[in-house]
């Protein structure tokens, strides 16, 4: 256990933990699977595809949106998408509070939702849509302060607020008088459904103010049942960099390349991946580690090309013509972040997305430059079979926030250079 304020917030919960280690790279081929203490190593050292793989395509087979005219197809800030069982598209508009729901050929069919305090509205904005049991639609608010389900034709199902929510509220005062650790945020991260109706959540990173050198966050995860009651430990895990500030008061200072901790639902459990190594965890639907995913490679390195990269993006996006710059001037801001200490390593992966088949798309971001000279802002997804095989890496067009893999398409957002969002959905060639 990394901090002694764990005790505090789980209030009588114990946190589960685990320890397996592995070689670095496997002795008898590109893909091996090994066993310890019941807990399965699959290592891949060789993507098992040959050839070019899977492929998205460039062009689009579905684009939603527009910069002007029927506000139907105006969207605000999209957040989420979904492609329902029937084709019909559920985009998440973050400025309207509004499920917008579209036909298979992008035709506006209806809006659900809206700000309110009644049944089937969002008191705060809606932030994440999931499919959930059967053909149903799973909607979390802001800091997951309520969990509302819908059917599939937009109707009113029920509204849940997690235990999790009072636990954080009662331990937070304890834990600002220790004076060691701060949230990063109010409350809590949503991650989405269990296969059988649960509740994957997590408390926000929470922060050491105090001590030497570089130290890391922590976050600790829960599975809520989903008919209500005490939420389970599902794990007591990294977060970010920071390094502390010399008293209890100073702000702790993050690092260039922020560390991400990241879970996704599957069919068979939860992954988890710290993004400091090339390793993600599948854990089972009690929360039990059940396999480690490695690939035997080793972190990129923050090379002087890298900070040059890193520094040209800053410059360009604080002192911008549209940059939105708060407390002070936006040479002091760009001041400020350049002065953020820099890691040995680049990040792994940051996000993690399942696909119906059960396979693992890993993301890894390329920070500006790559080594086999592709588009320096394009992110690559690694892709793992069910069985935890490193299948290969599939390039997605490089300004498309991917919100769902379905079997042979992606749906996502890109935004122009007016910053008007369009919703567009891409196939998958296998």
């Amino acid at each position: 256990m990394r901090h002694r304020h764990t005790a505090v917030l789980l209030t009588g919960l114990s946190i589960l933990t685990f320890a397996c280690q592995a070689a670095d790279a496997p002795p008898g081929g590109a893909f091996v699977v090994e066993d310890s203490a019941g807990i399965e190593i699959a290592t891949s050292s060789a993507p098992a595809w040959d050839g070019d793989g899977w492929r998205v395509t460039a062009d689009p087979s579905l684009r939603i949106g527009r910069i002007g005219g029927d506000e139907r197809y105006l969207f605000g800030h999209v957040l989420g998408a979904l492609m329902l069982r029937d084709g019909r598209i559920a985009v998440l508009d973050f400025g309207t509070s509004r499920i917008r729901v579209y036909s298979s050929d992008g035709v506006h069919l209806e809006d659900w939702g809206g700000k309110g305090e009644g049944p089937g509205e969002f008191t705060l904005p809606p932030m994440h849509i999931f499919p959930y049991r059967g053909d149903s639609i799973l909607v979390s608010e802001l800091g997951a302060t309520r969990l509302t389900i819908f059917d599939s034709r937009g109707q009113f199902g029920r509204s849940m607020i997690p235990e999790i929510q009072s636990q954080f509220a009662s331990g937070l005062r304890d834990l600002l008088m220790g004076g060691t650790v701060i949230p990063s945020q109010s409350c809590c991260n949503f991650w989405g459904p269990l296969p059988a109706g649960a509740f994957l959540l997590s408390y926000p990173e929470l922060i050491p103010v105090t001590g030497s050198g570089v130290q890391r966050a922590s976050a600790l995860a829960f599975i809520i049942p989903d008919s209500g009651g005490p939420p389970q430990p599902a794990g007591d895990f990294k977060g970010g960099r920071v390094r502390p500030g010399p008293t209890p008061q100073s702000i702790p200072t993050r690092l260039q390349f922020a560390l991400w901790f990241h879970m996704a639902a599957g069919p068979n459990g939860y992954f988890t991946t710290e993004s400091d190594s090339y390793s993600i965890n599948e854990y089972d639907t009690g929360g039990r580690l059940r396999r480690l995913i490695r690939l035997a490679r080793e972190p990129r390195p923050v090379t002087d090309e890298v900070k040059a990269a890193h520094e040209a993006q800053l410059r360009e996006r604080i002192l911008g013509p549209d940059a939105r710059i708060e407390g002070g001037t936006p040479q002091q801001e760009l001041q400020r972040m350049l002065e953020r200490p820099y890691p040995s390593h680049l990040p792994t992966f940051y996000k993690l997305l399942v696909d119906p088949d059960g396979n693992l798309w890993a993301v890894q971001r390329n920070y500006g430059v790559r080594d086999d000279g592709g588009a320096p802002d394009m992110f690559e997804y690694f892709v793992f079979g069910p069985d935890g095989r490193h299948l290969g890496v599939v390039e997605v067009p490089a300004n498309l926030e991917v919100f769902q893999i379905g079997r042979d398409f992606i749906l996502g957002q890109v935004t122009d250079e007016l910053g008007v969002h369009y919703v567009q959905r891409h196939g998958i060639v296998k």
